[in-house]
């Protein structure tokens, strides 16, 4: 394994979310197999990072403009159209805040001279292209179920990412189902890596029966993750009125506020907890059950981890990411689109002891085996080597190389 110089750039670690983390165990996992790091971030050095780096990661802060307020008024205003991002780009360049950021990744870049550099999103793959090739490959990450990044075009979002995607060198991808969603935006390699699960991968699971009469569900409080269908079926439980519903995570005041409304309306103060911001493993471990009513996932984080835990795991049937993660009467059940149905498939559960345990062990083998860390991080490794030996391949036979004609020429 050779020793390499490679840069990841996210434009913003201050939520703690999947893509924060993906970033931090990526870099981290990286540093651990001897290769130089670097982090380039568009964030004040004062401002805290929502996640830990290892020591010898290196972290860049590039400066923004110091007239942010009224160029980003300005650029709102033109980029309502594509005639008027025209518009912006060639009479108004020292007010493109696209470029003026562009520029300074691209000087950024330079100094650090790295032989591969990772855009951590959509948006970061297209600051890092909007004035031309980087110095070196693209490695373009989704982290997201791909067509929501395609969904609305606000601001020119999606022209510019249309845009983008063709320079890139190669794409990954959470799961297998993901590369039909992105192959009409690039001819470049793609590869499905998953995320790591940094659980012990060999930590004994509680036997079924010593297990609480909880069902879980870990999710920031938000519309798409559907904690309200949750609550509703919760309710509507036949078999399981000695059983109670954690709900871990955090979200918007306005999100948390109506989920408690709500509970209070069904009367089940007393059975649904709100348990905030916690280490949840050893809570997987201890519950029965996890429901999952995401009404989709790019990769769906927390139920791996849920299934890792030995977890038997209820979803939605048409959820993508959620439906391909859990395999209907294998390791979990899928319900149609309705709390009834996710209801009955809990009562399922709740009633067949024996039926959790099957559910459950096959959830943490196929976790275990296809999520480890070794894994997923020899995946990049093969990753990176591919873009490294393809690029001194282009270097020797002078073919156009990464860092070929600016767009701005």
């Amino acid at each position: 394994m050779s020793e390499r110089i490679i840069a990841i750039y996210k434009d913003y670690l201050r939520s703690g979310r999947g893509a924060d983390r993906s970033v931090a165990a990526l870099a981290n996992a990286l540093v651990g197999h001897g290769h130089e790091i670097h982090v380039i971030t568009q964030q004040r050095p004062t401002d805290p990072l929502s996640v830990t780096f290892l020591p010898e990661v290196v972290c860049h802060h590039i400066r923004r403009s110091r007239i942010r307020s009224l160029a980003g008024f300005i650029n709102k205003l033109f980029l309502r159209t594509v005639f008027g991002e025209r518009l912006l780009r060639r009479f108004l360049p020292w007010l493109d805040l696209m470029r003026e950021t562009s520029l300074r990744l691209h000087t950024c870049l330079k100094e650090i001279a790295p032989e591969v550099v990772i855009a951590a999103g959509t948006n970061e793959c297209v600051e890092l292209t909007y004035v031309g090739y980087p110095c070196a490959p693209i490695a373009q990450m989704f982290q997201v179920y791909p067509p929501v990044c395609f969904a609305k075009n606000k601001y020119q979002r999606v022209t510019r990412l249309k845009r983008a995607l063709p320079m890139v060198d190669a794409v990954q991808v959470l799961l297998p189902s993901h590369r039909a969603l992105v192959r009409e935006y690039t001819r470049a390699p793609i590869e499905a890596i998953g995320n790591a699960i940094a659980y012990p991968p060999d930590e004994p699971l509680p036997p079924v029966s010593s297990r609480d009469k909880v069902i879980i569900y870990v999710a920031y409080f938000s519309k798409d993750k559907n904690h309200a269908d949750l609550i509703d079926a919760f309710a509507s439980l036949k078999n399981g009125k000695d059983w109670v519903l954690h709900l871990y995570g955090t979200g918007t005041k306005e999100w948390e506020a109506r989920l408690k409304e709500q509970v209070a309306r069904l009367g089940l103060e007393k059975r649904v907890r709100f348990c905030g911001l916690l280490s949840v493993r050893q809570p997987l471990l201890h519950a029965s059950i996890c429901a999952y009513p995401s009404k989709t996932e790019g990769f769906g984080m927390a139920l791996a981890e849920a299934m890792w835990c030995g977890l038997p795991c209820v979803g939605f049937r048409n959820a993508p990411g959620v439906n391909e993660l859990i395999v209907d009467g294998a390791n979990g059940l899928l319900a149609d689109s309705t709390p009834e149905a996710m209801a009955a498939q809990l009562d399922r559960l709740i009633a067949d002891e024996a039926l959790r345990d099957r559910l459950g062990t096959y959830a943490a083998r196929t976790a275990r085996v296809n999520y480890r860390p070794e894994r997923i991080w020899q995946q990049w490794e093969d990753l990176i080597d591919s873009l490294c030996r393809a690029a001194a391949s282009k270097s020797v036979t002078g073919e156009p190389s990464a860092s070929g004609p600016s767009q701005e020429a």
